[in-house]
């Protein structure tokens, strides 16, 4: 199984007040340019020179507003659209029958489905921070344990057969696949375990 890699992020945006300034110098140097050229021009109506004034203008300011906000902006909303269809998707896959639980990269519970709090018996306060290990069984050794995070590590998933302890005591053996959830620079972020029975 390969790694889950979330979208690389662009490698520059402008931040606001850049942009305002930018935005800023460039219609007071257009509207200089502007009165530069109108005042050069044989003498006209007064309500001319406003037309013409305001046309150049224009013409001269949609370019850079184009560039610099309009299109930034509809990339975003058609990003975020994506995002939200992503999160859409992701939340009914996380609700599956199978049960899951996902951590940090430290290994500490961040969530888990309602599968996998009724096959655990645990609530979400009492996984929530703790770390998988209150699952084990005494059945494994420590190296069995170092195996599956050695190749964790060095290839981004691991599956096999393993046995949980749930909150009564009952022990019972599953088949776990536990994925890396990497960032666009490819350190983990999370790692994503889903236990099937």
């Amino acid at each position: 199984m390969s790694d889950y890699s979330l979208p690389a992020r662009k490698p520059y945006q402008l931040p606001v007040a850049r942009l305002l300034v930018i935005l800023t110098a460039a219609a007071f140097l257009e509207e200089l340019l502007v009165l530069f050229f109108v005042s050069i021009l044989p003498p006209m109506p007064r309500t001319a020179k406003y037309l013409l004034d305001a046309t150049l203008l224009s013409a001269l300011i949609f370019p850079i507003f184009y560039f610099l906000v309009f299109r930034p902006m509809s990339r975003n909303i058609t990003e975020l659209r994506q995002a939200e269809d992503d999160l859409r998707t992701v939340s009914v896959a996380f609700e599956s029958k199978d049960p899951i639980l996902i951590t940090d990269a430290q290994a500490s519970i961040l969530r888990a489905n309602k599968a996998f709090l009724k096959m655990s018996g645990y609530s979400p306060e009492e996984l929530i921070g703790k770390n998988p290990r209150i699952l084990k069984t005494d059945r494994y050794g420590e190296d069995y344990y170092k195996r599956m995070w050695n190749q964790l590590l060095r290839n981004g998933s691991w599956s096999g057969e393993s046995r949980i302890r749930d909150k009564q005591g009952n022990e019972f053996s599953l088949d776990i696949v536990i994925t890396a959830v990497k960032n666009d620079r490819q350190e983990t972020t999370h790692y994503v375990a889903i236990y099937m029975m």
